[in-house]
C-alpha cells in the first residue's frame, strides 16, 4: 500500500461510512489508539465508560471486535475483562478468541532466553540512569524512555544497540523504534499477520484497523481493502486511509457504532 498522508476525518464521517456496511470487522490498537499514551504502561488503563462501550460492542450485531497490541495476552485480559472480544497480544504471537481458546505461535524456549539477555544487556545500558523502564515480555522485549533526558536516552539507546547487534543479526531478530520506546521482536511476527486471519475468518465483513504507532503500520499494510484509521494529532506518512486525532475521537467513533439508529442488520446464510 502506498504510503501517503492520510486526509483528517471525523468519528461522524466514519461513523456513517462505516455502518453502511451489513458487517464490521473492528480492529483496534491499545496504547495510544484506545488510551492515551501514559508516562509507563502501567498507568495507561482504560476508563470505566471505554470498557462499557467496548461490551456493547462485543455483542452488536454485526459487530467483530478485536484489540490488538504489542502488549502481553495476560496484561490486555487484565485491562480488558470483558465477554466478546478477539485479544492479541505480543504484535499476534498470542490470540485469544471470544469463546476462550488461545493460539501461541511462538513456543521458543530460546526466544525466551534470547530476551533475558538482552534485558541484561539493556539495564546494564541503563544502571545508574533514571527515566528508563524495562519490559520483557517473553517473545519480545521493550526499552521505555519516556520519562529519561532526551540526550542521555539516546546515548543509552545507541550503547544498547552496539551491543546488542550481533545477536539481532543472528537470532533474526529487528529493532522497531515508536513513540519513546525501542521493541526488539523476532522477524516475521507483526500485527499484519493477525489482520491477515481475522479478514479471512471473516470475509464478509468490512475490515477496519484503528492504530497509532509504527507497528500499527504492518497492520494497515495487511488490509486488502476496507479502512486504515491512524491516530495522530498531526499529518505524516502512513498506510492508513484517513487520519483521526486522538483517543478520545476513536471513543466518540465507538459510541456512534453502536448506536441502535445506525444498526444495519447483518445479512443471514
Amino acid at each position: 500500500m502506498a504510503q501517503g498522508e492520510p486526509p483528517a476525518s471525523t468519528p461522524e464521517k466514519l461513523a456513517a461510512y462505516l455502518t453502511a456496511a451489513p458487517e464490521l470487522l473492528l480492529m483496534l490498537d491499545y496504547d495510544g489508539t484506545l488510551v492515551p499514551i501514559a508516562a509507563t504502561p502501567a498507568l495507561a488503563r482504560p476508563a470505566p465508560e471505554l470498557l462499557a462501550t467496548l461490551q456493547k460492542l462485543a455483542f452488536f450485531p454485526g459487530r467483530v471486535v478485536a484489540v490488538i497490541s504489542g502488549r502481553k495476552l495476560d496484561e490486555l485480559q487484565e485491562l480488558l475483562p470483558l465477554a466478546g472480544l478477539y485479544l492479541v497480544g505480543s504484535h499476534g504471537a498470542e490470540i485469544k478468541e471470544p469463546g476462550g481458546k488461545v493460539y501461541r505461535s511462538m513456543h521458543n524456549q530460546q526466544l525466551k532466553e534470547d530476551m533475558v539477555n538482552l534485558e541484561i544487556i539493556a539495564r546494564e545500558c541503563m544502571a545508574k540512569c533514571s527515566g528508563f523502564l524495562v519490559e520483557n515480555k517473553g517473545t519480545s522485549l521493550a526499552l521505555h524512555y519516556r520519562l529519561a533526558d532526551p540526550g542521555l536516552a539516546q546515548k543509552v539507546l545507541d550503547s544498547f544497540i552496539k551491543r546488542t547487534s550481533s545477536i539481532v543479526r543472528q537470532k533474526q531478530l529487528e529493532l522497531l523504534p515508536g513513540k519513546k520506546v525501542l521493541e526488539i521482536r523476532p522477524r516475521g511476527i507483526h500485527k499484519g499477520k493477525a489482520v491477515a486471519y481475522l479478514c479471512r475468518k471473516y470475509s464478509r465483513a468490512l475490515p477496519v484497523y484503528i492504530g497509532d504507532d509504527r507497528t500499527d503500520e504492518d497492520a494497515f499494510m495487511a488490509l486488502k481493502r476496507g479502512w486504515g484509521i491512524l491516530v495522530s494529532p498531526d499529518s505524516r506518512p502512513s498506510a492508513a486511509t484517513v487520519r483521526l486525532s486522538s483517543p478520545g475521537e476513536v471513543y466518540k467513533l465507538l459510541l456512534q457504532l453502536c448506536k441502535e439508529d445506525y444498526f444495519k442488520p447483518a445479512r443471514t446464510t
